[in-house]
């Protein structure tokens, strides 16, 4: 079960706020919600089919917005930190498309 997941079930048996505050909390610790735009998801998506981490982490820390002999590579990145991408990985149910 995912931690949304029992949170529905306990608002549906109407269990006491304080339980779900605290089944909250720990969702926020352990599986906090990682958001993607649509192109970071296409990006990690296909590299969690085809490839493995390694090449996942440096395709997003290599496309930075530099400019490298006349090329400007795109933000990929963006605000997304190295464990963000990892916890994306290890748990792509915690991810959230969002508009860029």
């Amino acid at each position: 079960m995912t931690f949304d997941e029992v949170l529905d079930e306990m608002n549906a048996n109407q269990e006491p706020s304080e339980s779900i505050r605290f089944m909250e909390r720990l969702r926020d610790t352990y599986a906090p919600t990682v958001e993607m735009t649509k192109k970071q998801y296409d990006t990690f998506k296909w590299h969690k089919d085809n490839l493995d981490f390694s090449a996942c982490l440096g395709t997003f820390q290599n496309y930075n917005g530099e400019t490298r002999m006349g090329h400007k590579f795109d933000n990929l990145k963006g605000n997304l930190s190295d464990e963000d991408i990892m916890q994306a990985w290890l748990h792509p149910e915690t991810i959230k498309i969002v508009d860029e």
